[in-house]
């Protein structure tokens, strides 16, 4: 049994195996009365690897089963898991979704490349949103895909941008009735009609106030240059492309 703090709400997981300890070691959290509590079952964890497709350990089971059942239990808290990729640029969140196999991982390697120094991973896979203080907030969470890219962090939300592999770039803002057709895939829903019914509200809510763009983009440096300069606007970049040459020159 230990406690962990993501989105400013402390979860106390009861847990049979070690390995979800270890993942959860940087958010570990101590001295503040736990929001609530999650567990899962031993029948639970063997029907999760008897449906995985790769078999993968009871250990690995045990997380995905417990972090399924603190997604949703966090709607209770006016938050939800979004499946995509999360960056904090100039103190802002840029929240990345696609389709599997489009590249959600490269992208971010992109922004990494090309703002190196200024841009931090908040999480390479399964973010937490959260509606707090009057704003939609992107979270960091330990389960952050293979790549483990992720850090303890709560960020202001500024954009939502669906990949599409392009040979060019290209990046436009999505109508609220395009974007409905695309979020709902990359999100954890309840069953329950209450639970369903706050969450819808959530969403709407978020596609309210937030931004969402579609991005057709290759795999070069450019195409993250790109996704700035559509969703922060093309002053913004120039600022960056400044400072990058700056920095440039002064490594030469």
């Amino acid at each position: 049994m230990f406690k962990i703090e993501i989105a400013g709400l402390v979860i106390g997981i009861d847990n049979h195996y070690e390995y979800v300890s270890r993942l959860c070691e940087p958010y570990k959290a101590n001295g503040r009365r736990e929001d609530f509590q999650v567990s899962v079952t031993r029948q639970e964890i063997l029907k999760e690897q008897v449906q995985s497709t790769e078999k993968f350990p009871l250990a690995y089971c045990e997380s995905i089963c417990l972090y399924r059942r603190i997604c949703l239990k966090l709607i209770d808290y006016d938050a939800f898991l979004m499946h995509s990729a999360a960056l904090k640029m100039n103190g802002k969140a840029f929240v990345f979704a696609a389709k599997s196999g489009v590249g959600k991982t490269t992208h971010v390697r992109l922004w990494m490349e090309e703002f190196a120094g200024r841009v931090q991973v908040i999480n390479g896979d399964k973010p937490v949103i959260r509606f707090m203080d009057n704003a939609f907030y992107v979270c960091g969470t330990p389960w952050c895909g293979k790549e483990g890219l992720g850090n303890s962090v709560s960020v202001p939300m500024q954009a939502i941008c669906f990949l599409e592999q392009s040979r060019e770039n290209h990046i436009r803002r999505l109508e609220i009735s395009e974007v409905i057709g695309r979020i709902f895939h990359q999100m954890l829903m309840p069953r329950e009609e209450e639970a369903m019914s706050h969450f819808l509200e959530l969403v709407d809510k978020m596609l309210a106030s937030v931004d969402c763009y579609i991005l057709q983009c290759n795999k070069e440096r450019e195409a993250a240059l790109a996704a700035y300069e559509g969703m922060r606007g093309s002053e913004g970049a120039d600022k960056v492309m400044e400072e990058n040459r700056k920095n440039s020159e002064t490594d030469g």
